[in-house]
């Protein structure tokens, strides 16, 4: 597995913490949904 830093703006920061979204885990399913797009 490898790290990778990403930028959010204050406001989506604030999203993220008040709804207690994993994004790691999020963005890993949506990029894997666009890998699997892609190949088809």
């Amino acid at each position: 597995m490898k790290r990778t830093t990403i930028t959010l703006r204050e406001d989506q920061h604030e999203w993220v913490q008040d709804n207690h979204l994993n994004l790691s885990s999020f963005v890993q399913e949506k990029l894997d949904e666009l890998i699997e797009e892609r190949e088809s």
